[in-house]
């Protein structure tokens, strides 16, 4: 080690000593693994403009959260399914950005602060989100993960609308959380019944979630790219899981890198960045060193409305 005081070290000599710091416990993504970015979030700030009780998933609330998993989905790494209940939005990332050495606080970092960004944008209001990885061995895992999820989305429907009509009894906040513990699902179900709650009661996309993808539609020579938004998910868990597996290698390489909104196809021929004079577009793709591919900043114009709107990508 230098004995050099600090101020008299050059730049690449405080860099090579200090860099390593950085990156020795910020290990690589293993190749050939499927990716799946999990986002919770929290809420921050002044929230008083929301209605108690509201939180998650009131109507207004559940679009803000559907909105935001729209952009993440058109933000910088390629996502080809996602899925969003509540207040969590997992996301199945194209496995090509797993072509070439990627770090996982840079995957991490990214959806995190993308996902808070785009939350702002379409609520007005401030929430952090945690970004949790999950580096899944086969195409399988990934279908059991969405699974999973779905499952944790339908408990925590029951374990709201329970919370509701048991503060509707005039219970305290201390005796309704001792009555939720542990209780199982089987009779949280029967609670509710009792409670008068019909399960059918509870929208079926805070029962089920909602999926993303993206669809293919063909015009003559040319293929355009939308996000398909379901939020009336199947019932039964077999359509669930064969709906997703059959999403899954359905949409594989086909996330565009274009920035489309959801109900706009962009015109793509090809996943070359596209060429314009525009401000708009001016330095909103650029290639990565970490991968054969190219991705997109997120490159914004607002609107007579003050929102932000994706810009569209011209050929």
């Amino acid at each position: 080690m230098t004995t050099q005081p600090p101020e008299k070290r050059g730049i690449g000599e405080l860099q090579r000593s200090l860099e390593r710091f950085e990156t020795y416990n910020d290990g690589f993504i293993l190749p050939d693994t499927r990716l799946v970015i999990r986002l919770d979030a929290h809420r921050l700030g002044d929230w008083s403009s929301v209605a108690s009780g509201e939180y998650p998933c009131g109507p207004e609330l559940t679009k803000v959260f559907h909105t935001t998993t729209k952009s993440l989905l058109t933000s910088s790494f390629r996502v080809v399914l996602a899925y969003a209940h509540g207040d969590e939005i997992s996301l199945y990332i194209d496995p090509t950005e797993n072509s070439n050495p990627l770090r996982r606080s840079k995957l991490i970092s990214a959806f995190a602060s993308a996902a808070a960004l785009h939350f702002r944008d379409a609520a007005g209001l401030s929430a952090l989100f945690d970004a949790r990885l999950s580096e899944l061995p086969s195409e399988e895992r990934v279908v059991e993960y969405f699974m999973w999820q779905r499952k944790y989305c339908f408990r925590n429907a029951l374990t709201i609308s329970l919370r509701r009509a048991l503060y509707a009894t005039g219970l305290s906040t201390e005796d309704v959380e001792r009555r939720l513990h542990c209780l199982p699902e089987s009779a949280r179900i029967e609670a509710l019944a009792e409670a008068g709650v019909s399960i059918d009661s509870i929208s079926n996309t805070t029962r089920r979630g909602a999926l993303f993808s993206w669809r293919e539609i063909s015009r003559g020579d040319r293929s355009e790219f939308a996000i398909s938004e379901m939020t009336s998910l199947p019932e039964d868990d077999l359509e669930f899981v064969n709906l997703t597996r059959q999403l899954i290698r359905k949409s594989s390489g086909l996330a565009t890198t274009s920035v489309t909104q959801a109900d706009k196809p962009i015109q793509s021929t090809s996943r070359q960045a596209p060429q314009s004079n525009s401000p708009a577009l001016q330095g909103a793709f650029r290639p990565t060193k970490r991968s054969n591919v190219s991705v997109v900043r997120v490159a914004r114009n607002s609107d007579h409305h003050g929102e932000s709107a994706p810009t569209r990508a011209r050929k």
